[in-house]
């Protein structure tokens, strides 16, 4: 298959009339709202990548005691998304199903009317809903052994009708590709083909099969050999996007290397489509926060650098600064002063001879209310030690004053008294580029940064690490 392709592709490279214009790219796996602040916080719990427009692969949606319902069972039978790029696969033009004239067999219009048709097929478990509901009588009931068995056997027996239809997919494409990459006139006819080859091998590739992930590798260079300002050579560098977005959804942390290559296809993607604003500066954003999250901080700074330098106007761009400012924090002396929430002026210049913990939170940021007991034990622990200094997200002052009540937080709080500058428009949380909460720095006696990447976990081990060596030096 992939000699193939690279033979129709160089077949077609002298024409006088490049292709352009296909008008069915994908669209990105990051095409979500990359504006909001608290994406980054939307990790999957065991990999730790950004959940975007990618539903994961390890069955979420069971109950707390790890068992399927008969509905999550029902809905998990398709595991490789359908159209991982988001819009349906390339058509005809002007495509009416009712209207459509009769083409002859073996055409280029026949072809892609034969891809529409194994696309449209149902799988053997959408045509048996009757059969599935003397199965299954209890949507909401747990599964039983016997049912599980049954399911997972019905997976695999879809997956392996996706595989055969994608392969018959793609055999289908590369025969139009052949019959219509010498006519520029059948442009729009190869453009069709184009996508629903890469869509077919990218969904082959999701499931493991080596000769579709190297065949994308491969496409994307012929492609953009052939005419780095084509549609085609744009789609396939997004389906690369997709595919290691995917990856790093799926395994992350155990294999970094597919974050990695998700910053990586998303830096080469906005590098080389520079007209792909839309597409670029959200997948851009999302790999640097993938990266800075699981600690390839070099991967993040070069993906929020790109944003500052190609797309500084955008608010993306305007985030990336703050992120970037944020990022080179440790090791130099922290500068803020701000209002406090009882009207007073808090400047931590003030503290120095002391350690100060400077805490970004909101009431109702659950992982902050969810660390708090534990953050306010190690702290009373180095009172004297110790400063805590808050700096409140919050848009209403009356949340702020009945959650400190309630939990009897005693630290300074810095509040913004115009309700334009507060919450997510902090000027503190914007001018340092913060998006998660509960984040928290350790400032040294110096007032110099010794920490920022931390929470309840080891905020006790790097308090008695920055206090034992000033204790030292006394």
């Amino acid at each position: 298959m992939r000699f193939l392709l690279r033979g129709w592709v160089f077949g077609f490279v002298s024409l006088s009339v490049m292709l352009t214009g296909c008008g069915t790219a994908s669209t990105p796996v990051a095409d979500t709202n990359a504006d909001d602040p608290l994406m980054a916080s939307r990790m999957n719990e065991e990999d730790g990548a950004l959940l975007l427009a990618v539903p994961g692969p390890d069955g979420k949606g069971a109950d707390k005691k790890g068992k399927v319902s008969q509905a999550a069972a029902k809905a998990g039978a398709n595991l490789v998304p359908k159209a991982l790029g988001g819009k349906r696969p390339g058509t005809l033009p002007d495509e009416d199903p009712a209207a459509r004239k009769v083409a002859d067999k073996g055409s280029p219009e026949w072809l892609l009317s034969e891809i529409q048709r194994v696309r449209l097929l149902p799988l053997p478990h959408e045509d048996d809903d009757d059969n599935e509901s003397e199965d299954f009588e209890d949507d909401e009931q747990p599964l039983t052994p016997e049912q599980e068995k049954k399911l997972a056997q019905a997976i695999e027996h879809s997956k392996g009708i996706r595989r055969e239809r994608n392969l018959q997919v793609i055999k289908l494409a590369e025969e139009c590709l052949q019959k219509t990459s010498k006519n520029p006139e059948q442009e729009p006819l190869f453009c069709a083909a184009v996508h629903h080859l890469l869509d077919a091998r990218l969904q082959l590739a999701l499931q493991g099969d080596k000769e579709s992930i190297e065949s994308l590798y491969e496409a994307e260079s012929l492609f953009f050999e052939r005419n780095p300002k084509s549609e085609s050579a744009s789609e396939a560098a997004l389906t690369l996007v997709n595919l290691a977005h995917a990856n790093a959804l799926r395994y992350g942390t155990k294999e970094p290397r597919w974050l990695t290559e998700f910053s990586k296809r998303a830096q080469v993607y906005a590098t080389r489509f520079p007209d792909e604003q839309p597409r670029s500066v959200p997948l851009l954003m999302a790999a640097a926060r993938s990266c800075e999250n699981n600690g390839q901080l070099e991967e993040a700074r070069t993906c929020y650098g790109l944003l500052t330098s190609k797309f500084a106007q955008s608010p993306q761009g305007q985030q990336a600064e703050g992120v970037l400012r944020r990022m080179q924090l440790t090791g130099n002396e922290l500068e803020l002063s701000a209002p406090g929430i009882d009207g007073s002026d808090i400047d931590l210049k003030a503290y120095k001879g002391k350690m100060v913990l400077v805490v970004f939170w909101a009431s109702n940021a659950q992982p902050f209310v969810q660390q708090l007991p534990k953050i306010q034990e190690v702290t009373a622990k180095y009172k004297k030690a110790c400063t805590v200094v808050g700096v409140n997200l919050d848009l209403e002052e009356s949340a702020v004053e009945s959650f400190v009540e309630k939990t009897n937080l005693d630290w300074q709080q810095i509040f913004f008294p115009s309700k334009a500058q507060r919450g997510w428009n902090s000027p503190v949380a914007v001018y340092y580029g913060v998006n998660t909460l509960p984040t928290m720095w350790l400032v040294d006696p110096n007032g110099v940064v010794a920490e920022t990447n931390l929470d309840a976990s080891n905020l006790e081990a790097k308090l008695r690490e920055v206090y034992t060596a000033f204790s030292k030096k006394k």
